[in-house]
C-alpha cells in the first residue's frame, strides 16, 4: 500500500471458518468451529465469519448460530493473548507476501494505476480467483489442495500471476504429498481434501 501512496489506510483481516463439509455430529462440528476460532485468535483476525453445529444438516436455527458464536468467543478469549512464532511460520509469511505482491501488482497494471478498475479486470480475467465460489463472475480456475503437512497449497494456479519460483514451490509441496501417499497428484486430492474435515481428518488421505 505504501508503494502506491496509500499510507493512511487501515487494513483489516477476516477469517472464514471452515467452508467445506462439516461432520453431522454436533460434538464433532464444535471441534471444527473451535479449530477455526483458534486460527483466528492466533492470527489476530479483525473479524470472524462464524459457522454453526448445524452446517451439515440444514439451515441453522438462531440457537445454533448463538452456540457457534459463543464457542468462537470462548476460544478467542482463551487464546487472545497468545502468539505463534516459529521458523516455518516465518517462511510461510514470506511466501504469502510474495504471492500477494504478484496479484496486487497485476491489479494495478490492469487498472493502469486505478486499483478499483484493476480489481474489476482482475476478477474478469481470473487474476483474482476464489475456489468453489458460486458467483458467475468468478473464474473458478484456481484449485487448492493440502500438502503433506496439511498446509493449503495451489494444485492448479489458474490465472493467478505467480512467479515461476512460486509455482514450482506449490508443485513441489503437492508432489511430496503424492509420493508419501503413493499416488499421482490429481484432482482427486482436491476432492479428498474438501470432504476430509467431515470425515474427521485434516488431509484427505486415500483409503488403505
Amino acid at each position: 500500500l505504501r508503494k502506491y501512496g496509500y499510507g493512511d489506510v487501515k487494513v483489516t483481516t477476516v477469517l472464514h471458518q471452515w467452508m467445506g463439509g462439516f461432520p453431522q455430529a454436533e460434538s464433532q462440528a464444535y471441534a471444527v468451529i473451535s479449530w477455526g476460532s483458534a486460527v483466528a485468535a492466533l492470527a489476530h483476525a479483525t473479524k470472524v465469519i462464524v459457522k454453526t453445529p448445524h452446517e451439515a444438516v440444514g439451515v441453522p436455527t438462531k440457537e445454533a448460530n448463538a452456540d457457534g458464536m459463543l464457542c468462537t468467543r470462548q476460544m478467542i478469549n482463551m487464546l487472545g493473548e497468545q502468539s505463534l512464532n516459529t521458523y516455518s511460520l516465518k517462511d510461510e509469511k514470506v511466501i504469502i507476501a510474495a504471492e500477494t505482491r504478484c496479484v496486487l501488482d497485476r491489479c494495478f497494471e490492469l487498472g493502469k494505476g486505478d486499483i478499483a478498475q484493476g480489481t474489476i479486470q482482475a476478477i474478469r480475467s481470473g487474476v483474482l480467483d476464489i475456489p468453489f465460489a458460486p458467483s458467475r463472475y468468478n473464474a473458478g480456475k484456481m484449485l487448492p489442495a493440502r500438502d503433506n503437512e496439511g498446509a493449503i497449497r495451489l494444485f492448479h494456479v489458474g490465472n493467478i500471476p505467480l512467479t515461476p519460483e512460486l509455482i514450482d514451490f506449490h508443485k513441489e509441496k503437492i508432489a511430496e504429498r503424492a509420493k508419501y501417499e503413493n499416488r499421482q497428484a490429481s484432482f482427486q486430492m482436491v476432492i479428498d481434501d474438501v470432504y476430509a474435515i467431515s470425515k474427521g481428518r485434516l488431509v484427505g488421505r486415500p483409503k488403505d
